[in-house]
């Protein structure tokens, strides 16, 4: 084979010696943008989860504690609701899921058929859920509910009570809403009692029986 026989072939083989070369720093390139991609999704991730799980990082409000400024709007009659009105009443606030638990409005009917018992504890009911206040008002007609419901969108009151996500957090359905929480405060203020239901469900009675006494 002549000498220019050969320098053809020698140019195909390194032109296509630099088209491999090309593809592979091309191909590197691509892996390095998707892991960086991946890495910036994997942080971002991380943000959303701990800024959930910010409002939790204590736990949930502790017994003997002072309890939170509760302030909300009744959605039912659209009466300001304001914990320092309550002063020297016993409140028992229930955090719970809303209107995408059929089992927590459920559960508030369940304890308005309680409500002289309640009463008689020298407790009055105020259910806190994450929903709009249009849904939840709708839903609260749908379920002839007649005692106060507070519309939390913001999560502020629930994350006041550190108590997203259940007890402890992540034991509920959805980390970014309360479970099925049950707060006692009492007349001075103090939290006398903070219980979490997972299964979404407790007897009234036997409810009653584990809440402490109140005057």
């Amino acid at each position: 084979m002549s000498k220019q026989s050969r320098r053809p072939n020698r140019a195909a083989r390194h032109q296509k010696h630099a088209q491999a070369a090309k593809r592979k720093r091309e191909l590197k390139n691509l892996y390095w943008i998707i892991g960086l991609a991946v890495a910036v999704a994997l942080v971002a991730a991380v943000s959303l989860i701990g800024r959930g799980s910010d409002a939790n990082a204590a736990g949930p409000i502790k017994v003997g504690a002072v309890a939170p400024r509760v302030v909300g709007r009744d959605v039912l009659t659209g009466e300001k609701i304001d914990s320092r009105r309550f002063a020297g009443k016993n409140i028992l606030y229930y955090l719970n899921e809303g209107v995408m638990c059929q089992a927590c409005l459920t559960q508030i009917q369940a304890l308005q058929q309680h409500f002289g018992h309640l009463q008689g504890r020298h407790m009055m009911l105020i259910s806190v859920t994450n929903d709009d206040a249009a849904t939840l008002a709708q839903a609260g007609q749908d379920y002839k509910i007649a005692t106060p419901l507070i519309a939390d969108t913001d999560r502020k009151i629930v994350k006041s009570f550190g108590v997203m996500g259940g007890i402890p957090a992540g034991v509920g359905m959805h980390m970014d809403t309360a479970d099925h929480t049950f707060v006692l405060v009492d007349k001075t203020g103090h939290v006398r009692f903070v219980k979490d239901y997972p299964k979404m469900w407790i007897d009234v009675a036997t409810l009653l029986k584990q809440l402490p006494k109140v005057s």
